[in-house]
C-alpha cells in the first residue's frame, strides 16, 4: 500500500506540471499518456485497497495481468527515452534537459518504481504466451493516431512539427525511414514483452519449488521410529 501510495504521488506530481501550466498539448507524447496510464491504474488499486483494509480485509493486487500491461507500458517509455531520446538530445546539444526533474520523474522514477511494484507485489503466472503480442496493441494505437493526426491539427503547441518525437517525423526523413524506424521499435518493444513474460516464469517456477521445499521439510523432519 505505501509504494503504490508513494507511485501515485510521484505519477501526479509530473503529471500536475503539464496541467498546470497548461501544456494540454504535452499529452500527444507518449511519455505523459504512459505516465497517466500509470497513474489510473495504481491510483485504483490504492483506492481499492484502501477500502478492502478499512473493512478489514487483506489487500490484494487488482487486475495482475492489467498491471503486467501497464509495467509493459512504461517501461517503453523509459527504454526509449534512454536508449534513443537521450543521446539524440546529446547529439543536438540538448542533453541539459535530460538533467530536468520532470524528465527524470516521468522517464525513471515512475518506470522504476512500478517495475518494482510488478516484480515484488504482483502474482506471477497468469499470463499466457500470447500476452506480450497484446500488449503491442498500446503502442501501435499511439502510432497510428500520430500519424493520423498529424496532417490534421497541426503542430504540437511549443513545437514547429506535428510529430512528437523525430524518429517518426515523416515530413523530415520521409515514409520509408520512418517505416523502418517504427519496425525497429516494434522488434525491440516485442523482445522487452516476452522478456517480462520470461522474467513471470521464472519467479513462478522459482515460487513453486519454493512452496514444494517447505511441503517437503516437515516430512523429513519427523522422528524415525527406533525399530525392535
Amino acid at each position: 500500500m505505501l509504494w503504490k501510495a508513494v507511485l501515485v504521488i510521484v505519477c501526479g506530481y509530473g503529471l500536475s506540471y503539464h496541467m498546470t501550466a497548461g501544456r494540454w498539448g504535452d499529452f500527444n507524447y507518449y511519455t505523459v499518456l504512459s505516465n497517466t496510464v500509470c497513474l489510473l491504474y495504481f491510483l485504483t488499486a490504492f483506492a481499492l485497497n484502501a477500502r478492502r483494509q478499512a473493512k478489514g480485509k487483506r489487500t490484494v493486487t487488482w487486475r495482475p495481468k492489467l498491471e503486467a500491461a501497464v509495467t509493459f507500458c512504461i517501461s517503453v517509455t523509459f527504454l526509449i527515452y534512454h536508449f534513443v531520446l537521450r543521446p539524440e538530445a546529446f547529439r543536438m546539444g540538448n542533453g541539459g534537459d535530460f538533467y530536468s526533474v520532470l524528465n527524470m520523474v516521468q522517464h525513471y522514477a515512475v518506470p522504476l518504481m512500478t517495475i518494482g511494484d510488478w516484480l515484488l507485489f504482483c502474482p506471477k503466472g497468469r499470463l499466457r504466451r500470447t500476452s506480450p503480442l497484446t500488449w503491442l496493441l498500446i503502442p501501435l494505437a499511439y502510432f497510428l493516431y500520430i500519424l493520423i493526426r498529424a496532417p490534421f491539427a497541426g503542430d504540437i503547441p511549443g513545437t514547429s512539427s506535428p510529430y512528437p518525437y523525430g524518429f517518426i517525423d515523416i515530413q523530415r526523413y520521409g515514409i520509408a525511414v520512418v517505416a523502418r524506424n517504427a519496425g525497429l521499435a516494434l522488434i525491440g518493444m516485442l523482445a522487452l514483452g516476452y522478456l517480462l513474460y520470461g522474467i513471470d516464469r521464472g519467479l513462478t517456477r522459482l515460487r513453486l519449488r519454493c512452496a514444494r521445499r517447505r511441503s517437503a521439510a516437515p516430512l523429513s523432519a519427523k522422528p524415525v521410529k527406533p525399530t525392535e
